[in-house]
């Protein structure tokens, strides 16, 4: 069974294809509410080629609190990453909270099948689907995929099956429609165990053109808008957590160092989650 996927050239594929780039492993951020309370923020693309998950593993691993919430919005990402990281999260001893903020799709709902408690905000939406790849090769090789795809599928099947309320008949026919569940579907299904009416989910910004079934509230969502310097501080804000007053004043510094077209062009990179570096350096020289 040949599983050499992951490499260079494959990686390139893929950066490509999202328009991510490799060198920026910014994919979740980590926050001490308290002494006894934690969050893990995981709102992007899980694990290879963008990420190592043995990195969130070892950090999750040392949180010591006796709640952890894990709060996602992610549109997916590599099967075996999120499958490591689903094992961490059963195998924890505080045994942490998932919580869907917008988007749990793909590999993003073995993160929230994880929890202990399995929450997700009413306006939110997980999707599951089967297992696919992209690949090149001789037909002896692409056999050998198709056979690997359907081992993944079955485990798969076995996973959601032991998490939700669902036989196994049903879930094998929901992952080969590409199933889409508003929170209210996935409450009754099982995948996840409370809603929470209060307040409001996050904004997924995610390319999910890779897939077939996207709902039209998504599709809409997908096309290119005018984004405004409001759109922009709204996006640092979300990320950094600062003021709005902070935030103007790192537009303006990003300004500075990128030229006037600054803000179309870091608007834009926001978006992608390709600009916390260019931000970073105006949030360093502003505290100084």
């Amino acid at each position: 069974m040949n599983l050499n996927y992951r490499n260079e050239r494959n990686a390139k594929a893929v950066a490509a294809y999202y328009n991510k780039p490799l060198d920026k492993p910014d994919w979740y951020k980590i926050e001490n509410v308290s002494d006894d309370e934690g969050d893990i923020i995981l709102y992007s693309y899980i694990g290879w080629p963008f990420n190592d998950e043995r990195e969130f593993i070892k950090e999750l691993a040392s949180m010591k609190q006796s709640k952890i919430t894990i709060r996602i919005n992610s549109e997916g990402g590599d099967v075996f990453s999120a499958n490591a990281i689903y094992n961490a999260i059963k195998a924890h001893p505080s045994k942490p909270i998932t919580r869907i903020e917008s988007l749990a799709a793909s590999a993003a709902s073995y993160i929230a099948m994880a929890g202990s408690q399995k929450q997700a905000y009413k306006n939110t939406m997980l999707m599951i689907h089967e297992p696919m790849t992209g690949m090149w090769g001789n037909q002896y090789e692409l056999r050998e995929t198709a056979d690997i795809l359907e081992q993944i599928s079955g485990q798969m099947i076995d996973m959601y099956a032991d998490n939700t309320n669902i036989g196994k008949r049903e879930i094998k026919e929901m992952l080969k429609a590409e199933t889409w569940m508003t929170a209210k579907v996935a409450k009754e299904k099982g995948f996840i165990d409370s809603i929470i009416e209060a307040g409001k989910g996050a904004k997924a910004t995610f390319d999910l053109s890779i897939f077939s079934n996207l709902p039209d509230e998504f599709k809409a969502a997908a096309k290119k808008e005018p984004i405004t310097e409001r759109d922009l501080e709204r996006e640092i804000r979300d990320v950094f957590g600062l003021s709005h007053n902070k935030a103007k004043e790192v537009i303006a510094r990003c300004k500075e160092l990128k030229g006037d077209k600054a803000v179309d062009e870091a608007a834009e990179a926001a978006k992608k989650a390709e600009i916390k570096a260019e931000i970073e350096k105006a949030i360093l020289t502003l505290k100084h």
